[in-house]
């Protein structure tokens, strides 16, 4: 009887302690992705001479199959899966946090993530950034719902920082896919996450066109 009271004392304990042990391990693998990302831009500068290189003969090429007649080819950069990207900072509800490519449940853990499909961060069109509202206060993006109209998101990237004024906001149904919709003019944000915040049974949509691109040197 003495040793099963003893399991179940041990039981208890490591029911009670696996929600913490947990949360510490994503925060690990949070403050990884951000060491990642500081390492990524330090050693940017010799990398940016390399792509110069190859972006210019790839203007030539470029140029020459449209001297040929051909289509332009898209140039859209593939990403692989957990690449990490950069990091999202949003000033109003105090928010920072890695952003990684790929919304897959393992992404979603411990980062903000770019949509696959949807624009590179960055360029002209829609770059669609999903994460999860937490029920923790003020993590990822639990907080979104205080944001108003007006607010900057700062997207930090290995090439540049990048300012976005948000313009909207809005509540939608889950199937709603008009908010990846894009233009060849602006270059948007969009940042996604479930409302309400425990029910999840809509979407809460923010989005932001950049007014600010700072390259980093």
């Amino acid at each position: 009887m003495k040793k099963l009271s003893t399991l179940l004392i041990i039981a208890g304990l490591l029911i009670a302690l696996y929600p913490v042990v947990n949360r510490y391990l994503e925060q690990q693998e949070e403050a990884r992705l951000m060491e990642a990302l500081e390492l990524q831009m330090s050693q940017y500068d010799v990398e940016t001479e390399t792509m110069e290189e190859y972006q210019g003969l790839q203007e030539l090429f470029i140029s020459y199959e449209e001297d040929q007649g051909y289509e332009e080819p898209n140039l859209e950069i593939i990403r692989q899966d957990g690449e990490l990207l950069g990091s999202i900072e949003i000033p109003k509800i105090s928010a920072k946090m890695p952003v990684v490519q790929g919304a897959s449940d393992e992404n979603l853990r411990t980062a903000a993530a770019l949509l696959d499909g949807t624009s590179s961060i960055g360029s002209i069109g829609n770059a669609a950034i999903a994460a999860h509202r937490s029920y923790t206060y003020g993590r990822f993006f639990n907080r979104l719902n205080e944001m108003e109209i007006g607010d900057h998101i700062i997207i930090t990237t290995p090439e540049a920082v990048y300012t976005y004024r948000v313009y909207e906001i809005k509540v939608v149904e889950p199937t709603d896919l008009s908010v990846l919709n894009r233009n060849s003019r602006d270059r948007v944000v969009t940042l996604i996450t479930c409302d309400p915040i425990y029910v999840a049974s809509h979407r809460l949509i923010v989005h932001g066109v950049m007014v600010e691109e700072t390259e980093i040197s």
